[in-house]
């Protein structure tokens, strides 16, 4: 028996252009600010932005919440 279509589709990821521009925001005299919360977990270290959520910071590298 042939089979025209998959079991199921897998998820595609959608790249973002520029993702990062959502991490920083830069104000007119060129002052760089961060706009996410940096994980205080030593094994990710400076760089790792905690996810916001509307009642929690969460780390998707750690797990720290």
């Amino acid at each position: 028996k042939t089979y025209t279509k998959p079991k199921k589709m897998k998820h595609k990821k959608k790249k973002v252009k520029l993702a990062v521009l959502q991490f920083y925001k830069v104000d007119e005299s060129g002052k760089v600010q961060r706009l996410r919360k940096e994980c205080p977990n030593a094994e990710c270290g400076a760089g790792t932005f905690m996810a916001n959520h509307f009642d929690r910071h969460y780390c998707g590298k750690c797990g720290l919440t």
